[in-house]
């Protein structure tokens, strides 16, 4: 979840498309329904294609020791941190099965304590395939992690251990999550072009994909069933071309709906806002559950929650962020706005 481009400042277009995609992890989160469904077909996938797209070669493949061992101490200590306080004073279960449980974390946990770890095990996986083989190459072994990650999904049902305890951290889910990290850091240029390209022929592109996207959804889901399905955490993606597609093709309308946001000068308050949720991935992302653990006793809908679950960690993000140790307990970034 790193937010800076290659010049080494923060780009707010890639810290509003990081906004969106974590708000859209919150309005996801607040239920099953066809929302949810749909959200989950993009957005920890782009999520993913964002973070290949920061890699730098300097340090994934150059400096790889160094960079993996900075990323692990600044991502898995607010991991532990959050994990910890909402066992004590969330969940508050003490008991010896639960925090074996919440060590082994991945499937045997409710919520995001699976996409940190499967992140940096997807780094150091990336990072040993591009230091040991040419980018040709690279490319086929991660294609390769792509369709043992399928073939995997589609035995987990009849392996019970693949379902629970399951990986510890969710370790396997690395298999897909390097073809979406590859497909952002072999394809800089062009996600860049994306960005920053004004083009009518990109527009009505986004356009017409809008439109197949919008008919596919509707489609799958237009008599109440899952004709189609898509969900990282447990396992869930059948084939690999449109568990590529997919995501790929939602993230290329995200990216020029960024770009026009960004072009249009009275939703400059709005855009500030999103790249603000982009910069406070982390707090949002693992207090929006916590914080709406009682929703259900509250009777509160789905509008309450996302506010709650968005407005709260940034109110906590602009009290905090100043403090060094508070930025590392709790992965605050360092506001550059």
């Amino acid at each position: 979840m790193e937010s800076k481009i290659n010049s080494g400042k923060r780009d707010i277009k890639i810290d509003m498309i990081k906004g969106l995609l974590i708000v859209s992890v919150v309005v996801g989160h607040y239920d099953t329904s066809v929302l949810h469904d749909i959200i989950f077909l993009f957005h920890m996938p782009i999520f993913f294609i964002v973070s290949g797209f920061l890699l730098k070669e300097s340090n994934i493949v150059v400096g790889a020791n160094q960079y993996i061992r900075d990323k692990i101490r600044c991502l898995m200590l607010p991991y532990f941190i959050y994990l910890i306080l909402s066992m004590l004073f969330v969940e508050r279960n003490c008991s010896a099965k639960s925090w074996i449980k919440a060590l082994w974390g991945g499937r045997t946990l409710s919520g995001v304590y699976w996409y940190i770890t499967c992140f940096l095990f997807t780094l150091i996986l990336l990072s040993f395939i591009l230091r040991h083989f040419s980018n040709r190459l690279s490319r086929i072994v991660i294609l390769i992690c792509g369709i043992a990650a399928v073939l995997e999904s589609n035995i987990v049902d009849k392996v019970k251990i693949l379902q629970s305890p399951g990986i510890p951290w969710n370790l396997d889910v690395s298999l897909m999550a390097i073809v979406y990290v590859g497909i952002g850091y072999f394809h800089k240029n062009k996600i860049r072009s994306l960005l920053e390209m004004d083009s009518k022929k990109l527009d009505f592109l986004a356009w017409i994909t809008t439109l197949a996207l919008t008919l596919f959804c509707w489609f799958i889901y237009k008599d109440g069933r899952r004709w189609y399905y898509f969900d990282m955490k447990p396992v869930y993606y059948k084939e690999l071309l449109s568990a590529v597609l997919i995501p790929t093709a939602f993230g290329f309308v995200l990216v020029r709906i960024v770009y026009w946001m960004n072009k249009t000068y009275y939703m400059k308050i709005m855009n500030q806002f999103f790249a603000l949720c982009g910069e406070a991935t982390i707090p949002i992302m693992f207090m929006h559950v916590p914080l709406n653990h009682w929703r259900e006793v509250l009777c509160y809908g789905r509008s309450t929650y996302v506010v709650i679950g968005v407005a709260v960690p940034l109110v906590f993000t602009l009290l905090f962020n100043k403090n060094s140790l508070m930025r590392k307990l709790f992965g605050l970034p360092i506001l550059c706005r």
